[in-house]
């Protein structure tokens, strides 16, 4: 069985006028929810660091007993406290899983089957009359994988096909204390499971037969660098072939900013609503679990920035691709009404997008706001310079080709 699949298939002018059309109202969707998104984001980023800032200047930091200067109180105040974690470690409830560390803070089960996995490539050429032909390849490798892919979704499933994942991986954690001296509280296990270096914990034979019989297979099994392997050869695995294992993330101290809420170290909550919870494994200052905190936001609000300014974009490239196609009906004047449209929506998402931002900041810090409005409408305004310029030159091509 060949380990490629090549498809041709055709679609008329007409059907692709039909796609373009309904484009055009998916488009702006796409663009009002980048809106949304843009808005949303940075709302969400001056909340964060105000609380952040908030809370570096609310803090109070325990000494090693767990008790505050001066013996003041601390229930319900964002203290910061470092100390041993004890108490019981995760464990795998369904597998003879290997002895857990005494001080893990996560256990994860990681399971891996050999399987058939699908690449797609796709060529698209435009012809005479509006209509496109487009020349797909399947290529069809093997190679191992955590999550089960679903061959009966495969283009060319026949000879490709993979069985199913007879177990999942999976993270356990368990809610721990963190013991300062005199004090202790217990710690939520989602948060203690966040901290932590991760290690491989070996397998013995023992183990790796008792995992066989529990998960039903007839397959061999033995311990390959510290794995319960489930085939006949390590070295040449077969598709349906099982690589079964454990990991343990470990920390003996943790520093933690949090609220005390007596028996517990809980989220503590600012002026403004936002919730503060830090975590660092070892001994960390406040200050700096408060400035790795605000880097964190300032990186977030970017990713978020740029994935509403590509969905706004995508956006407006979807809306016009009905100039394109219509234009398609002489192919060489779609591709360049397709590039003016492209320089079009280029211009409006770098004029909206800024602003969005820019009207977002501005009832914070006008200045800024102002600034980045500003930017966004020279851009804007160069690119819709340069989009005019490039729809007569196609407005003039296609007098010349009539």
């Amino acid at each position: 069985m060949s380990d490629q699949f090549v498809e041709v298939t055709n679609e008329s002018w007409g059907k692709r006028l039909t796609k373009a059309l309904s484009g055009v109202v998916g488009g702006f969707l796409v663009v009002v929810v980048s809106i949304g998104v843009l808005a949303w984001n940075e709302n969400r980023a001056v909340t964060t660091a105000r609380a952040l800032t908030e809370g570096a200047g609310a803090v109070i930091t325990l000494d090693a007993n767990g008790h505050a200067p001066g013996g003041a109180p601390t229930a319900g105040r964002l203290v910061h406290v470092g100390g041993k974690i004890v108490g019981p470690v995760p464990s795998d409830p369904a597998f003879a899983a290997p002895p857990t560390p005494t001080n893990a803070t996560r256990l994860v089960r990681v399971v891996e089957m050999y399987q058939w996995k699908e690449e797609k490539k796709s060529k698209t050429e435009n012809k005479l009359g509006g209509g496109t032909e487009t020349v797909t390849t399947y290529s069809y490798s093997r190679g191992w994988s955590k999550n089960s892919i679903d061959s009966g979704q495969f283009a060319q499933p026949s000879g490709h096909q993979n069985p199913p994942l007879p177990v999942e991986g999976e993270t356990f954690t368990v809610k721990r204390s963190l013991v300062a001296g005199e004090r202790s509280w217990g710690v939520a296990g989602a948060e203690i499971g966040s901290i932590g270096e991760t290690r491989k914990l070996p397998l013995d034979e023992t183990q790796a037969k008792a995992i066989a019989a529990q998960i039903g297979t007839q397959l061999p099994v033995r311990v390959a660098q510290g794995t319960a392997y489930f085939g006949y050869e390590p070295a040449r695995p077969q598709i349906g072939d099982l690589r079964i294992s454990w990991e343990a993330a470990t920390a003996d101290r943790a520093s933690i900013v949090a609220a005390d809420a007596g028996a517990d170290l809980g989220a503590w909550t600012s002026s403004n609503g936002r919730s503060i919870f830090l975590i660092r494994d070892g001994d960390v200052p406040a200050a700096a679990m408060f400035e790795e905190a605000q880097q964190a936001n300032a990186t977030m609000t970017w990713i978020f920035r740029a994935g509403g300014v590509f969905a706004m974009l995508v956006g407006f490239n979807v809306m016009f691709a009905l100039v394109g196609v219509i234009g398609d009906v002489i192919p060489f004047v779609g591709s360049i009404a397709r590039f003016a449209t492209g320089l079009v929506a280029f211009a409006l998402t770098a004029a909206l997008a800024p602003l969005t931002i820019g009207l977002a900041w501005l009832a914070v810090r006008p200045l800024i706001g102002g600034a980045i409005i500003a930017v966004g409408a020279a851009i804007g305004g160069a690119a819709w310079f340069a989009a005019r310029k490039r729809r007569a030159a196609a407005a003039t091509a296609a007098e010349v080709a009539a």
